[in-house]
């Protein structure tokens, strides 16, 4: 699919104004919640008990429970890799606790750099599906995947350099100092990268082969988000409710619209939850799975919200 008569389709996830509402539109609440602070000069002070629950709870955490509905609330997909699907937590609690046994320095580090991991491979994923979607082959695939770590990776070399900030992935300390040289370094990089990208897009839209709006999209969005929370502000704020709100809130959008159109098809054993008008139950659902983890946080590890979690134990 190549040449001035092939022009690449657009590969929307689920449609331009969906795409614009799931992608965008989470940047968009984000820098009104920035901006809200900054008038009320709160924005570099800690998050309030409101953007926790908001953000943290019914967003951040809500969404991982968003899975549930994918593998183990679906009884025929759980059927076919058991083992898997009970294996892998399992292995993780056990690998977790030999880390905490070792130091609980060493355990938060090692989730921080994991869950740093599972954010940025979501938005490739996001990239790969466009891609697919638009009928893709490999060309432009190796820059595409070099222009996306740039992307997300180049922030989080800047936040090593510039130790302390005013947030930290899960616990203070739990990433590592880097010299600043490392990161200048890393800058170049990025910027190159992301001028061979751009340059590339002009190229294809000069030569007739087509621009993937949809992938452009991705890129444009994660890289406000990544770049903005994490460079530009130094703020906790900030960080929360970019970093949150653009990775949560476009995967329970893909999660409710998949499962959405299989209901359709197939007798699933909670499809009703998947009907338009019950969305908001879907999501109560899911917070109500936030709030149960988060609440067993608090009582475990970090008891600072008791306004939120008061009726927990003593």
């Amino acid at each position: 699919m190549s040449g001035p008569a092939h022009a690449l389709r657009p590969g929307w996830i689920l449609g331009p104004r969906a795409d614009v509402a799931i992608f965008t539109g989470p940047l968009v609440l984000a820098g009104a919640i920035v901006a809200l602070a900054w008038r009320n000069g709160t924005l570099h002070t800690d998050m309030p008990p409101w953007m926790f629950a908001a953000l943290i709870v019914a967003c951040d955490v809500a969404h991982v429970w968003a899975t549930a509905f994918r593998v183990y609330l679906d009884p025929e997909r759980f059927k076919r890799r058991p083992g898997l699907f009970i294996g892998v937590p399992v292995a993780c609690f056990a690998v977790g606790a030999v880390l905490y046994g070792i130091g609980s320095d060493v355990f938060w580090r090692a989730l921080a750099y994991l869950a740093v991991w599972h954010f940025v491979r979501q938005q490739w994923g996001w990239v790969a599906y466009t891609r697919a979607r638009a009928g893709e082959g490999d060309v432009d695939r190796r820059l595409d995947q070099a222009t996306l770590y740039a992307i997300t990776l180049y922030p989080v070399l800047f936040w090593h350099a510039h130790l302390p900030r005013a947030f930290q992935w899960f616990v203070q300390g739990d990433f590592v100092h880097v010299p600043a040289a490392l990161e200048r370094g890393g800058a170049a990089v990025h910027w190159a990268i992301v001028a061979v990208f751009c340059a590339r897009q002009v190229q294809r839209a000069v030569g007739g082969a087509g621009v993937n709006v949809a992938k452009l999209h991705v890129f444009g969005t994660t890289f406000v988000a990544w770049y903005g929370g994490i460079v530009a502000l130094d703020s906790d704020i900030a960080f929360t409710a970019f970093n949150v709100l653009s990775h949560g809130i476009p995967y329970l959008a893909v999660v409710w619209s998949v499962e959405r159109d299989r209901a359709q098809r197939h007798r699933t054993p909670f499809a009703r939850l998947f009907r338009p008008r019950l969305a908001i139950l879907f999501l109560a659902v899911l917070v109500l799975g936030g709030y149960a983890e988060e609440w067993l946080w608090d009582w475990l590890v970090w008891r600072d919200h008791p306004w939120l979690f008061a009726f927990g134990p003593e």
